[in-house]
């Protein structure tokens, strides 16, 4: 079975008669494998959207439809929206309109209205439950998109155009060429409404539309079709890329990390989008880690020595640790890190979004793969606490023979400075230290063959 994001890879120089058009349509929907039957419609009016909702109704889908009208051009604004009442009136769907004002300095104006339609889509569509929001992005849009990326100089990523899925939202025409909606439009003799902000050569990409793909198509002839082929084709190696990269990255704690002994091994390519994901994580809402950002990284985990530290942007702190692992974590979690204090109990336990899980284990299990999040403890020595570490908190090391500080043993083990105070550490009944998480054992709490009980201690982060 195809993945959920991968299309067929159809020949874009042909196109289809308008009594095709469904048909492909709903082949399109069937490859993504999407329950479409309940689902959120934008529509603008345009030939594209209004395209869209015809087949949607055709296939027997009665979507939601939703119209934002944000003034910009007035009479023509609220005629638009008129349109597409009236179109969902004799399609027999519902249809809400939504009138959102825009800020018009500042910024760039037409961004400004995509983040609102996306907002306002996401918002509708949690409210009546429905999974998945339709746009009607074509194939011409994606060549669009893909040059634009191109001149701008972006990565696979950008060359790999619009994604057919993303999360709720879904494209059902992104194999589909304008001028086949044309065609099927006039077909049915249904009439669409024409934004004239479309045609003007203000916007970067009507140039594009309008001036280069136009040059391009004379050139080679079914340019559009080639560009929007292969950025499918760069869609499902970008896939493959990422797949690769997110083995090697693990959440710890408040950390990401990657460690540099699978990070050295790996392909330029596939430690690139390691990077990149291990950011992610840390600001999933953020804009993705920028190509300056990921050759810094990548040129400080080749050096030797120190721990050395960057910071690819004001919330996240990138810690490369000589012969150990890259480790990304936010910064300014904070003033003050949690002083809340949890009993230790057979079972799970929740503490200031840390899950520990207890449980008394045989002996024998201690031969099993030693875990930096997991803590062996001599039972007896119970009943432990667990809270953050603190300043002042010591503990004597397994085998070191003396005392430490806690926070000390953390510095010397390169924990950054922000996470330190905020690093789980078990206690007995008089407040001694018996084992901090993915660090030092206490030598007074360790397992030795005269232990009868042994008690199994995992933290990890409650994600």
């Amino acid at each position: 079975m195809l993945p959920a994001t991968c299309l067929q890879v159809v020949s874009y120089n042909t196109f289809m008669e308008p009594n095709q058009f469904p048909t492909a349509v709903g082949e399109t929907l069937s490859r993504l494998g999407l329950e479409w039957r309940h689902s959120l419609a934008m529509v603008s009016g345009g030939p594209d959207s209004v395209a869209m909702l015809r087949v949607l109704v055709g296939l027997g889908a009665r979507p939601l439809v939703l119209h934002i009208d944000h003034g910009l051009r007035g009479e023509e604004s609220r005629e638009d929206a008129e349109f597409v009442r009236e179109l969902c009136e004799r399609l027999g769907v519902f249809c809400e309109v939504r009138r959102i004002a825009l800020d018009p300095g500042g910024g760039n104006l037409q961004e400004k209205a995509r983040e609102e339609r996306y907002r306002v889509a996401h918002q509708l569509a949690d409210e009546r439950g429905l999974s998945v929001i339709f746009l009607g992005h074509t194939a011409d849009d994606v060549a669009e998109t893909v040059l634009m990326n191109l001149a701008r100089g972006a990565g696979l990523r950008g060359l790999s155009g619009i994604p057919p899925v993303r999360g709720r939202i879904a494209r059902p025409l992104i194999e589909r060429h304008r001028i086949e909606i044309l065609g099927y439009l006039k077909s049915l003799d249904q009439p669409y409404r024409t934004d004239p902000t479309n045609l003007t050569l203000k916007y970067a990409r009507n140039r594009v539309r309008q001036q280069v793909l136009p040059v391009l198509e004379d050139l080679y002839p079914g340019a559009a079709g080639n560009i929007a082929r292969n950025a499918t084709l760069l869609r499902e190696d970008l896939e493959a890329l990422e797949g690769l990269a997110q083995q090697a990255v693990s959440v710890r704690g408040e950390e990401v990390v990657i460690p540099l002994d699978e990070f050295d091994k790996m392909p330029i390519a596939v430690a690139r989008y390691a990077l990149r994901i291990a950011y992610s994580r840390v600001v999933p809402d953020a804009l993705p880690l920028n190509s300056a950002a990921v050759e810094a990284i990548l040129s400080m985990s080749r050096k030797a020595g120190r721990t050395r530290l960057h910071r690819p942007s004001r919330d996240v702190e990138v810690a490369v640790r000589s012969g150990s692992e890259v480790s990304f974590y936010r910064k300014g979690r904070g003033a003050e890190p949690p002083t809340g204090e949890e009993e230790v109990r057979e079972g799970e336990a929740c503490f200031d979004g840390w899950l520990v899980t207890t449980r008394e284990v045989s002996r024998l299990d201690l031969f099993d793969a030693v875990r930096p999040e997991v803590a062996y403890l001599d039972a007896s020595k119970g009943p432990f606490r667990v809270r953050m570490a603190r300043e002042g908190d010591s503990i004597r090391p397994l085998g070191l023979g003396g005392e430490k500080k806690v926070l000390r043993a953390m510095m010397d083990r390169k924990v950054p400075k922000d996470l330190r105070r905020r690093t789980p550490v078990i206690l007995d009944a008089r407040g001694r230290v018996a084992w901090v998480f993915l660090g030092e054992l206490g030598e007074e709490f360790k397992v030795t063959p005269e232990t009868e009980r042994v008690l199994r201690i995992e933290v990890e982060k409650n994600s």
